[in-house]
């Protein structure tokens, strides 16, 4: 750790104990925590000095409420820039920059904002300073479907929660000229609150297109879609297992509160096309719509046994399991016409003994389901996809 950082880190140590031991600042504390916890994770004295340069000259909201520092010899965010100039000048240009980030490692939010100089929220972050536009895929939240396809592109939701999105929008219009305005993007991707994979610099590759999805108030919407890849694609990215399972538990929390209509409306616009993604072994992210939609459609009944499920869980829903029958693992695509429902006890059974009888049957029930539902775009793929047709 430089120098620099040192003190700027030290600094604010001086001060959150000048606030603790003071109850006229401890309305402060938040504020300087807050702050803390962003520049703990900047790492050189030219990422610190390029940081506190926005609050020189008491160019911030706050400069005035914190002048009192100077009576215990702190020195306060608007000298700070000024101060690490003068006394670390050896260490102004230690830098951490874009081109030393790594393809496949997590970032910080804060580290993020550090080096692309961005803003710390969003999902879509434009920096001037970088000419860059960072794009960032939160997988644990259900409000964005961003998937990567079987030809490794990936299909990247634009800006707005609720109501149909505009390509004129903010960031989408940047994202959308970013070619032609020679800005470069970058994607990272995130399966746990603050941990970041960096996929690196991506490219609008295709055309942009537009789908169907449910919005923040849970009415189906049309959201754009931003078809990326890889600029280099030559190094393969690890996902760890247990960052994928949690980004799966939030999903299936916040389904809880989703109606069955905005479920079924929601499965049924899934683009089947995604592809497999390396954690450890191959792994592919089952989608939680598909899955709860298959459960719900089943009303509490074993799609291969017939009978009722055998308990209810913690909700108050029978207890169904989802199954691909031809499964995840031999290829078959997590989609509605693949998965049903069925107990625990029929579902050990399809492992154990991998009796075609059973996955014929369950393609005739979910045919059925099909029909009923007048499904005709999953009976389209149903009927491509499977050799043994009902």
């Amino acid at each position: 750790m430089d120098s620099g950082v040192r003190f700027v880190l030290d600094n604010m140590e001086k001060t959150l104990a000048v606030i603790e031991s003071n109850a006229e600042y401890l309305h402060l504390k938040g504020k300087v925590v807050a702050e803390y916890n962003r520049v703990k994770s900047i790492p050189y004295t030219g990422n610190m000095y390029e940081y506190y340069l926005k609050f020189k000259d008491g160019k911030h909201k706050y400069a005035k409420d914190f002048h009192f520092l100077e009576n215990y010899d702190i020195i306060s965010n608007e000298h700070m820039a000024d101060y690490l100039k003068q006394n670390f000048p050896n260490e102004l240009d230690h830098f951490f920059t874009i081109q030393d980030l790594v393809v496949g490692n997590k970032y910080s939010n804060n580290e993020i904002a550090t080096v692309f100089e961005c803003s710390y929220m969003g999902g879509m972050r434009r920096s001037h300073k970088t000419n860059s536009l960072v794009l960032i895929a939160k997988h644990s939240n259900p409000l964005y479907d961003d998937q990567w396809n079987e030809n490794g592109i990936f299909n990247y939701t634009g800006m707005g929660t609720v109501g149909n999105q505009s390509i004129n929008f903010n960031q989408n219009k940047t994202l959308a000229l970013s070619k032609q305005s020679g800005i470069k993007v970058y994607l990272f991707e995130s399966y746990k609150d603050n941990e970041y994979y960096y996929d690196g610099e991506v490219e609008l590759y295709g055309s942009i297109f537009q789908s169907e999805e449910i919005d923040a108030n849970g009415n189906l919407r049309t959201v754009i879609k931003f078809p990326l890849k890889r600029v280099d694609a030559s190094k393969e990215i690890i996902i760890d297992y247990s960052d994928v399972e949690a980004s799966i538990n939030e999903k299936t929390k916040s389904l809880k509160n989703i109606s069955s209509d905005e479920i079924k409306a929601k499965a049924k616009s899934i683009d089947y096309s995604s592809v497999s993604k390396e954690v450890k072994t191959t792994y592919r992210e089952r989608n939680q719509y598909i899955s709860e939609y298959t459960k719900e459609r089943a009303k509490g009944i074993c799609d291969l046994c017939g009978k009722e499920a055998p308990f209810k869980d913690k909700n108050g829903k029978p207890y169904l399991e989802s199954h691909h029958v031809i499964t995840l693992a031999d290829g078959g695509p997590d989609a509605i016409y693949n998965t049903v429902a069925i107990c625990p006890n029929c579902h050990r059974r399809i492992h154990v003994l991998k009796n075609k009888d059973d996955i014929l049957l369950l393609q005739n029930v979910i045919y059925k389901y099909l029909l009923d539902d007048e499904d005709i775009i999953n009976l389209k793929k149903f009927e491509e996809h499977f050799i043994s047709k009902p």
